[in-house]
């Protein structure tokens, strides 16, 4: 398992936050320079794919936790010479013509996950732009493929490609990348922010097709650039940060809506509520995330922020799915009279928010999947943010539900908006079905279409981004402890798990003399979990994919 997207943030029980006293942030920055030094060295030393390797584990510690920037410029330097340097020789330039219709699209991804938002806006990307032959091809997937990705790609008359299945590291990996793509005319990156292979493979602009990045990871350190023509961005902030963080050309920069599947009702609000045990006349404020976006902020729980509230309706209740039992919230549960319910994650989500008078969003952190569910099926939407503009990647500011949504800047405000939707049924109403519409507009085809039409337009007109100008005249990272640097450690802290635990899973891309000494290394820290698993580390990662994966 080389690449693991859960990796990139810790759950919420091995999270270490400000509070306690060892915090340090500083820790993630230090683990980033010890790798990259360490690919440095291997590059002088004249040992390129150890050198990808080995920026490849720095990478990862970028996200292990925020590291304090949002981009690398000598990691990517690093990389760009290595991809150079490996690159066969070949005649193939870029042609710029402004009407140069785009009939095929090769989309590039780390792996495809079973279940998540990337690999749902993938497809749902493939089959909705009908117009065009899709192709996708996976840098590092494990296991079986995804079936409805591949049915999307095979229903456009392409094919899905996987990359470690071949004899060779990352650098024999970004070798078949890179010659496969000269057969597209765009190519759209959906990877990892910390997969190195697409920056190997596109270190010469102009001897590839035009490149985008979806930047999907906003919130992320991420790789790419200095390879990629066009940033897709998903919201306002994101291209914001793209801008003043990452160093992207304002040019270069592009903002393209999340598509999703609009939701359908199976039953009425009121019979989802029988469902769950809920009488039809209760108000139901609902809300869905992960854990750590309900983290408690400064001593003050989401509970807590809603207890009065419920105290003024007590014919409303607030039900938070994917929160868990934070035991900072049973006092306001209980003070509540069981009316403010903190629920496990389920896979089953689609009855309650059909059962949904209001959707509440997370806080710290927002949640922008669940409120565009929530919107396509016509419940109005409350959202809260109390910090300055440079933080306003913790907001909800993506096109189709930051309009319709009511926002709080204060607590008072947001409460204000509650309570006027809890008293008022018109209201409530009015607000669902226009933020169903705007969802309808911004997210789902065929209005979507235009802006991915905008996007491609903008990737062929523009020339080849030049890597070396790109990143010269970026600031080499240092670490921030600003905004939103501060905040994403507030909320997100980081894993007290072991390093060398999640970086053994990179064993399989070094070359064998340098897996061979991290694997003593990992012997010596007790990071195996049994022998299969330390005899596993002794094998190239491409060897395991083919006995594991092409049975």
């Amino acid at each position: 398992m080389a690449f693991d997207k859960a990796a990139n943030m810790p759950d919420c029980e091995s999270a270490k936050l400000p509070s306690d006293l060892d915090y340090d942030p500083g820790e993630a920055f230090a683990a980033f320079e010890t790798y990259l030094a360490k690919a440095q060295a291997s590059f002088e030393s004249g040992r390129l794919g150890a050198a990808a390797a080995q920026a490849a584990l720095a990478a990862h510690m970028g996200l292990r936790p925020h590291p304090g920037f949002f981009a690398s410029p000598r990691l990517e330097r690093l990389l760009v010479e290595i991809g150079r340097r490996t690159a066969p020789p070949s005649p193939y330039r870029r042609l710029i013509e402004s009407r140069r219709r785009v009939r095929t699209v090769l989309h590039v991804a780390t792996e495809l996950a079973a279940v998540g938002g990337l690999t749902n806006m993938l497809g749902r990307w493939i089959a909705a732009d009908k117009a065009r032959m899709h192709s996708l091809a996976l840098t590092n997937h494990r296991g079986a493929s995804v079936g409805s990705v591949e049915a999307a790609v095979t229903a456009s008359g392409g094919s899905v490609h996987r990359l470690n299945t071949g004899i060779g590291g990352l650098i024999a990996s970004a070798n078949a990348l890179r010659e496969l793509a000269r057969g597209y005319d765009v190519i759209v990156l959906h990877v990892y922010s910390q997969d190195v292979v697409p920056t190997l493979a596109f270190a010469n602009p102009a001897s590839n097709p035009p490149v985008l990045l979806l930047n999907h990871g906003d919130h992320l350190f991420w790789l790419g650039v200095g390879a990629s023509d066009v940033v897709i961005n998903l919201r306002d902030a994101a291209q914001d940060l793209s801008i003043s963080r990452r160093g992207v050309d304002p040019a270069r920069n592009i903002m393209v809506p999340t598509i999703v599947a609009p939701a359908q009702r199976t039953q009425s609000r009121e019979e989802a509520k029988r469902v769950l045990g809920i009488a039809p006349d209760t108000i139901l404020l609902f809300s869905a995330a992960r854990a750590m976006k309900y983290r408690s902020v400064e001593g003050r729980s989401f509970a807590d922020a809603h207890l009065e509230l419920m105290r003024r309706h007590p014919s409303a209740e607030l039900w938070v799915l994917g929160a868990g039992d934070p035991p900072d919230w049973r006092t306001a549960c209980a003070a509540a009279g069981g009316r403010i319910k903190a629920l496990p994650e389920t896979p089953d989500t689609k009855v309650y928010y059909e059962a949904a008078d209001i959707y509440v969003d997370s806080y710290p952190f927002v949640s922008s999947t669940s409120m565009m569910e929530a919107a396509s099926l016509g419940a109005p939407l409350v959202s809260r943010f109390y910090g300055p503009k440079e933080a306003r990647i913790f907001a909800i500011n993506h096109p189709g539900i930051d309009a319709p949504t009511l926002h709080g800047a204060t607590e008072a405000e947001y409460i204000a908006h509650l309570d006027r939707l809890i008293a008022d049924p018109a209201l409530r109403a009015a607000k669902g079905e226009e933020a169903r519409q705007a969802v309808l507009h911004y997210h789902t085809p065929p209005s979507w279409l235009n802006f991915i039409e905008q996007a491609y337009k903008l990737a062929v007109e523009l020339a080849p981004i030049k890597p070396d100008a790109q990143l010269a005249g970026m600031a080499d990272e240092t670490f921030s402890l600003g905004e939103p640097d501060r905040r994403l450690h507030e909320v997100f802290g980081y894993d007290q798990r072991d390093t060398k635990k999640v970086l053994k899973h990179y064993l399989g891309l070094l070359p064998f003399r340098e897996r061979m000494q991290f694997w003593r290394e990992l012997r010596q820290a007790n990071a195996f979990d049994s022998l299969r698993d330390m005899a596993r580390g002794l094998l190239p990662d491409w060897l395991v994919r083919q006995l594991r994966d092409q049975r």
